[in-house]
């Protein structure tokens, strides 16, 4: 499927890209805890995620799906295709139909490559202060902070929504759960220091998008 018509600058070839977000899964997998895969929440993953797989006929990706033990509600998808949701996310969501709003969006990222469009666009800036300093530490250790820590521009989330709608309504989930997932979202974020709510566009703005 045609996921954007824009023109963007792009520093990382996809190898690159996939091995910065294995460094990345490495780490996360040596500093988390994840629920088994016989939890009903891993389960639940399981089944969003083979779906997300089939929809996404994207050979390049090599998809994998886990559920970390954590009270803050949170999502991502690291480059290549790791997807993590934090236990603490399904206490906001009413139904398998959100939780696949949520986690299509999130693999909309990794389709797309916004990560490695969000890296090469701050490796211009730390490119500019690597010539000023030149002892700027290690490249790869940046950008795998950044592949996981730097949020999203707000136009790369919603562009996130937009291809994650297309793809679960392929798959036969119910679009409209992701307007009500935000509607309820936006009941909680004002004000929240949770970190989905900080890198991620106001739930208001969402759903006004998701709705044109």
């Amino acid at each position: 499927m045609q996921l954007n018509g824009r023109r963007r600058v792009m520093f990382l070839s996809p190898e690159h890209e996939e091995r910065l977000g294995e460094q990345a899964y490495r780490e996360i997998l040596s500093s988390s805890r994840l629920l088994p895969p016989s939890h009903p929440m891993s389960r639940a993953v399981t089944r969003v995620g083979r779906k997300i797989a089939q929809e996404s006929e994207a050979p390049f990706m090599k998809w994998k799906f886990h559920v970390i033990e954590a009270k803050e509600p949170n999502a991502f998808c690291l480059p290549g295709g790791k997807v993590f949701v934090h236990s603490g996310l399904f206490k906001v969501l009413s139904s398998e139909d959100a939780l696949a709003a949520v986690m299509f969006h999130e693999a909309a990222h990794g389709l797309a490559r916004h990560g490695a469009e969000k890296i090469s666009f701050s490796l211009l800036v730390y490119g500019l202060l690597a010539v000023v300093f030149p002892d700027y530490g290690q490249i790869s250790d940046l950008m795998v902070k950044l592949a996981v820590d730097l949020p999203f521009s707000r136009k790369l989330e919603l562009e996130a929504d937009s291809i994650g709608l297309r793809l679960m309504a392929q798959a036969c989930y119910d679009p409209r759960a992701s307007i009500q997932m935000n509607t309820s979202l936006g009941q909680i974020d004002k004000g929240s220091q949770f970190k989905y709510f900080s890198t991620h566009p106001p739930s208001a703005e969402r759903v006004q998008s998701l709705r044109l």
